[in-house]
């Protein structure tokens, strides 16, 4: 007995229900359908691709294919609902195996881990779930006791969602230990009233932000709580935690690693970094077009950065190693921002020969070993306003090529407010405009200034 005429689009639409749910990438026939669906248990299987409608647009097939998937469906729901063929998919995409409110972490189809204590497995934070694991109210004594382990390097982002409050959790150790491509927190606040959290978030690369409107971190304790955090940054004063930093850290406000995200006082931007060699920083977040990109990434303009790890040339091998990085160009529209921090930007970039557009600059206020150990032989700061500098700490040193560095005439440090011990540390080949050759014991932040007769220094008037 036939049911009449179906559109082929029903049954793409059931297979690709059908996948979804058991992770897969199978094709089914019509009669296949039932089985699949009576073997679906909730194992996400991590490998969903669904299949694109087909072309012929409509055909005939007996009545018993879409009874079987209809008692299939009541069968692994329970319930006695009646569906018609385009109903299936839908009821087949709402089957849940994961029932009663438990405090869980789910997966989503956005790569996100979101954190609730909600009735069924559930998102609220966009995607659909994927996977589920319940969480030990108690917490963990390591990372590989997580039940959510293996996919720690799938995880894009992290969503604490309002429910989990009435789990009642106070040991977050190792709750987010190496999430390698996570790159924000979402939610916070609602892991208020945690009393440790050793190494919550070490190894975590790639994160930039810990959202959060409120956080109380009186009684919160935990060792190398952001250990390996190298990119993250707090929203008000560009706070960046060190390798050993602990809870104290935890909080928003001055000297603060949290984000209150109706309050970020964090601008960014783009950096650039192209396989000739060359990387580019601008406000522009579009790379330039016809040009083979290397690596890109965002960073923080008033960031005080602590080390590497925060550029795209930051790494140790392949094609992003920083012995590849020979040129660096500060764009024009880099002028928009009013205040710039530069530390460790191109630290041990050996192979750094020139650099261009430093006129472009104002604002910057701390250059700490920006230029540190690189090949540049010439800088060009004519056009560039240094009234606001106030870190020169290691900034030129090693850099045992550099001959000549340029500046206006007018160039002038500021009065006060300024410090940078071992500026021209090791700078061996420097010579300012009026002939003064570096010395040993003349490597102070005040011998950035222009070389005359009365004030010797390492600058020369162009």
């Amino acid at each position: 007995m036939a049911v009449g005429t179906v559109s082929t689009r029903i049954l793409t639409d059931i297979a690709n229900a059908i996948r979804f749910q058991a992770g897969v990438d199978t094709t089914y026939k019509p009669s296949e359908m039932a089985a699949a669906i009576m073997a679906l248990d909730g194992s996400y299987a991590r490998n969903y691709q669904p299949q694109d409608y087909m072309e012929l647009e409509t055909g005939v097939l007996p009545e018993s294919v879409f009874e079987d998937i209809a008692d299939a469906i009541r069968y692994q729901n329970g319930e006695d609902t009646l569906y018609k063929p385009g109903e299936m998919a839908a009821a087949i995409l709402a089957l849940v195996w994961d029932v009663g409110i438990k405090a869980r972490a789910v997966l989503t189809t956005h790569g996100v881990l979101e954190f609730n204590y909600l009735d069924g497995r559930q998102c609220t934070s966009g995607g659909f779930p994927v996977d589920a694991w319940e969480i030990a109210a108690g917490g963990y004594a390591s990372a590989g006791a997580r039940p959510y382990d293996s996919i720690k390097l799938d995880v894009k982002k992290v969503v604490i969602h309002s429910s989990w409050t009435q789990v009642g959790m106070t040991n977050a150790n190792y709750l987010f230990n190496s999430f390698q491509s996570m790159t924000e927190v979402e939610g916070f606040e609602h892991m208020s009233g945690i009393t440790s959290a050793t190494q919550m978030f070490s190894s975590c690369p790639m994160l930039e932000t810990i959202y959060a409107t409120s956080f109380d971190n009186s009684g919160l304790s935990g060792s190398f709580m952001f250990n390996g955090c190298n990119r993250l940054v707090g929203g008000t004063d560009g706070f960046v935690p060190s390798t050993t930093s602990g809870a104290s850290v935890c909080k928003i406000g001055s000297g603060g690693v949290l984000t209150d995200p109706s309050n970020d006082m964090r601008t960014w931007f783009r950096a650039f970094y192209y396989a000739d060699g060359e990387a580019v920083l601008t406000a522009s977040a579009t790379p330039e077009e016809g040009r083979e990109l290397r690596a890109s990434g965002r960073i923080c303009a008033t960031a005080k950065y602590v080390g590497l790890g925060f550029t795209p040339w930051d790494g140790t091998v392949g094609p992003t190693h920083r012995q590849y990085l020979s040129h660096a160009t500060f764009a024009a529209d880099m002028a928009i921002y009013a205040e710039l921090n530069f530390r460790y930007l191109f630290y041990s970039c050996y192979n750094l020969l020139s650099v261009s557009g430093l006129g472009n600059l104002s604002g910057v206020k701390s250059m700490q070993f920006m230029f540190a150990s690189t090949g540049v032989e010439v800088l060009d700061f004519r056009g560039f306003d240094p009234s606001s500098l106030t870190d020169l700490y290691y900034c030129f040193s090693s850099c045992s090529s550099l001959v000549t560095i340029y500046a206006d005439a007018s160039w002038a440090l500021p009065t006060s407010g300024i410090t940078g011990s071992q500026c021209f540390y090791s700078c061996s080949s420097l010579v300012g405009g009026n002939g003064t050759a570096w010395a040993s014991n003349k490597t102070a932040y005040t011998y950035f200034r222009i070389d005359t007769a009365a004030n010797p220094g390492y600058l020369t008037a162009a």
